[in-house]
């Protein structure tokens, strides 16, 4: 923290009357970019795959080999024949698990559903830089039985989805998961039933839910100089007033062209809206849309991205979903989550060496549940998660948490005073 506490000792208390910009043309602050800039391209052409500490069976060796050769674009011709043929399968596959629920009821047998319980951290691996489901033959298994009372809803709705995904899949058509939850209201109650049963779903057919024509409710926005190309030919330009809606369809964008340096992944809409008044980058809550775009973002523009959260538990929590994936979408991992973002701020240590004494907030029974629970997570049993869990149990020991308005309360103090100084410091988590 050395050159943090350098430069923010020099800075006034009240960076409201600083009316000056200080950092913009810091001669250390683009050099800072650049380094950060060219170093993630250096790292990203010399980088070396990253293997597990098990055996890897065809297939996973197979998706590493293609990873690490050099993307080229397909031709339209190609494509529409992988994904033709990738439906096809899902059709097979659907048809299979249908036909097997009906024989079974045909036979005066309970039909059942037999599923991976992704409520459990131990039915997930850290793997490959990421949470990861176990093999099915390894992981605990939840059985739906349609003649338990219990089970009923979420075994309809599973059926429900199976059958609307065949004909989605049958037709070619796309749909979102609040327009297929007014389909059948009565049945599913409510938006999570649905959530769910599209989650068991592709754990079924082990594939994302994009490949079944059912895309999430985008919720994040994206800002900055940079060009979406869509499937349909059409260009959607980000550096518009209030920040761009990320698509929901983040699998159709073809093409992306940007002059960004870095990305930068802000936690809170009033900070991306600082942010914007100043001319920076963007903003994104950890949707699978958000986490699905930022994860294509880094690995085809070979960019460096870096994140902005509150310095609490949430705040920390929202970062690891990023960088790690998250419980529920376990399956989705290899598209979610993104295993080279770093946590630019706030960090504990911001907390206790920036923030007012009066703007600290004391950690609340459920916050120190949810930093006890974060510990436990077996990503930060690792050398990179090793300084991210001695963030969380010093804020743990310390009492205290803070938003980033109290470090940076104005858009001034964190455009041109804490960013800049972050940035030129170097030392990000992760």
């Amino acid at each position: 923290m050395e050159l943090m506490n350098r430069d923010c000792s020099m800075l006034p208390r009240d960076f409201a009357s600083t009316s000056e910009s200080v950092f913009k043309q810091d001669p250390r602050l683009i050099s800072a970019i650049n380094k950060l800039y060219g170093r993630n391209e250096k790292d990203d052409s010399n980088s070396e795959i990253v293997l597990p500490e098990r055996k890897l069976n065809f297939e996973e060796v197979q998706k590493m080999l293609n990873k690490s050769s050099k993307d080229t674009e397909k031709a339209p011709s190609t494509y529409l024949q992988e994904r033709s043929n990738i439906r096809k399968e899902l059709i097979k596959n659907i048809e299979k698990i249908l036909e097997k629920l009906n024989s079974s009821a045909e036979n005066g047998d309970t039909p059942i559903l037999l599923l991976r319980n992704q409520r459990l951290w131990s039915n997930c691996v850290y793997d490959l830089n990421r949470v990861t489901l176990k093999a099915f033959a390894d992981a605990k298994k939840t059985t739906l039985s349609y003649s338990n009372r219990e089970d009923k809803t979420r075994f309809n709705a599973v059926v429900f989805v199976l059958t609307k995904v065949h004909e989605l899949l049958l037709k070619n058509l796309s749909v979102t998961r609040r327009e297929l939850f007014y389909q059948n209201v009565t049945r599913l109650r409510n938006q999570a039933n649905l959530d769910i049963a599209v989650r068991d779903v592709c754990c079924l057919l082990q594939t994302p839910p994009w490949n079944l024509g059912i895309m999430a409710t985008a919720k994040g926005l994206i800002a900055g100089h940079i060009q979406l190309q869509l499937r349909d030919g059409s260009y959607v330009d980000c550096f518009g007033a209030g920040g761009t809606l990320i698509p929901q369809d983040v699998n159709g964008i073809k093409v992306f062209r940007s002059t960004a340096k870095y990305i930068l992944v802000v936690e809170k809409d009033a900070i991306f809206q600082k942010l914007l008044d100043e001319g920076a980058l963007g903003k994104g809550y950890p949707d699978v849309c958000t986490r699905q775009l930022l994860c294509r973002l880094v690995n085809e523009l070979r960019l460096k991205a870096l994140a902005l959260v509150d310095a609490d538990p949430h705040g920390y929590e929202i970062f690891l979903t990023y960088k790690y994936g998250s419980l529920a979408q376990s399956h989705l991992s290899q598209s979610l989550a993104c295993s080279s973002l770093q946590l630019l701020g706030a960090r504990h240590g911001d907390v206790m060496t920036l923030a007012e004494k009066e703007a600290r907030l004391k950690l609340t029974a459920l916050d120190k549940k949810k930093i006890v629970s974060l510990l436990k997570r077996p990503y930060l049993d690792t050398a990179v998660g090793f300084n991210i869990k001695k963030d969380l149990e010093e804020m743990l020991a310390s009492g205290v948490k803070a938003e980033i308005e109290a470090l940076s309360p104005t858009a001034a103090a964190l455009c041109d005073f804490y960013l800049p100084s972050k940035i030129m410091q170097g030392k990000y988590l992760g």
